[in-house]
């Protein structure tokens, strides 16, 4: 099962623009993120994060391992 959690979350402040990263896990377990540059407090959704997490790992587990091309002339 892919650890989904792990993966990292890039986006900007809303109010100063600066560049911001989190991985999925902390986003879920800390509902609010504070920019470093200005203070603002971001709050999060959880449960729509949840969800999309879950409909993430779903689909990277339904991949096939293998994708083969074939060429014809």
């Amino acid at each position: 099962m892919p650890n989904v959690d792990a993966n990292v979350i890039c986006f900007q402040c809303p109010r100063c623009g600066r560049d911001l990263q989190q991985t999925i896990g902390a986003l879920k377990a800390n509902h609010q993120l504070v920019c470093d540059d200005c203070g603002v407090r971001i709050n999060f959704d959880t449960e729509k994060l949840s969800q999309a997490t879950e409909a993430l790992r779903e689909a990277l587990e339904s991949a096939p391992d293998e994708i083969t091309i074939k060429f014809f002339r």
